[in-house]
């Protein structure tokens, strides 16, 4: 398994607070990059002021930093769409 797919396993753990499913179910994970051995995030929020955003970013970094290869993570929030 590449850091890449394994990223995305990671994250597959990671579960909405609210809805309680897995981020890459409910089509919130817009995009991973690794450069390094820093992945860079962009995760689509439900809604605009989320207010489990912290909890979702711990969350995050929790699970993808414990990737082998990973020592941190660079996230960007953005809001889903209709």
């Amino acid at each position: 398994m590449t850091i890449l797919e394994s990223v995305h396993a990671a994250l597959a753990t990671v579960q909405d607070p609210e809805l309680h499913r897995a981020l890459p179910e409910l089509g919130m994970v817009k995009s991973v990059e690794i450069k390094g051995s820093i992945a860079h995030l962009e995760i689509l929020l439900t809604i605009s002021g989320c207010p489990m955003r912290d909890r979702l970013q711990k969350d995050i970094e929790s699970a993808v930093t414990a990737v082998d290869g990973i020592s941190a993570i660079e996230l960007t929030f953005g809001v889903m769409d209709e």
